[in-house]
């Protein structure tokens, strides 16, 4: 169906508003982020703001909802690579947006987590990327990616880990972090750490 012009204009604001919040909570924290503040980032009135969003809470689930929808979408477009691959390019995005919307530092909010947790959808989104990871994990044994001796509950754990490492970095941070070479750093660790033992040369 084609939308029309005024359609887009309500769907591009609707965005706009969106991406302004993520930029705000991870400035300020989910507590701290107002709506009179995200309207006038975004330069619209704040009953206009409620238009779109009746509450911050709703605002803040759908836009975690959309970002979960978009990592859903990579991990389906990578369905012909090998499970280690694809965990791989998996923490590598989840790591890239870490970068990107600069939350180096700053931990996960219990209160955005547990709202998530309360809406279908968005819960639904957390099961769906919770459950390719561990099927992603158990295909990575079977085909003998990943050590069949290690528990793949484990594994999992592990990857998650990992992949939410960046937000802690600066706690024990021995020197200014370079995001990229971090990333890169944390990903080999999860494939060192898990990949199946390759055989010496006298074992050939």
């Amino acid at each position: 169906m084609t939308l029309t012009l005024r359609e887009r204009q309500k769907q591009a604001l609707r965005e706009e508003i969106m991406s302004a919040a993520q930029e705000l909570v991870a400035e300020k924290g989910y507590s701290a982020m107002s709506m009179d503040e995200l309207a006038a980032r975004v330069g619209i009135s704040k009953p206009t703001l409620y238009t779109h969003f009746a509450t911050k809470e709703e605002l803040v689930v759908e836009a975690a909802t959309r970002e979960m929808k978009r990592m859903i979408a990579l991990i389906e477009s990578q369905a012909d690579r090998s499970p280690m691959e694809q965990l791989c390019f998996i923490m590598r995005q989840i790591l890239q947006r870490q970068v990107q919307m600069h939350t180096l530092g700053i931990g996960p909010w219990p209160e955005i987590f547990r709202l998530l947790c309360t809406n279908d959808e968005a819960f639904g989104c957390i099961r769906r990327i919770s459950d390719d990871i561990v099927a992603l994990v158990l295909r990575g044994i079977e085909q003998g990616e990943i050590d069949p001796a290690l528990d793949p509950e484990a594994v999992v754990r592990a990857f998650f880990g990992l992949a939410s490492a960046l937000h802690k970095w600066h706690i024990a941070a021995p020197s200014p972090i370079d995001p990229q070479s971090a990333a890169d750093s944390l990903v080999e660790i999860f494939v060192r750490g898990v990949q199946c033992a390759r055989p010496t040369a006298d074992e050939d």
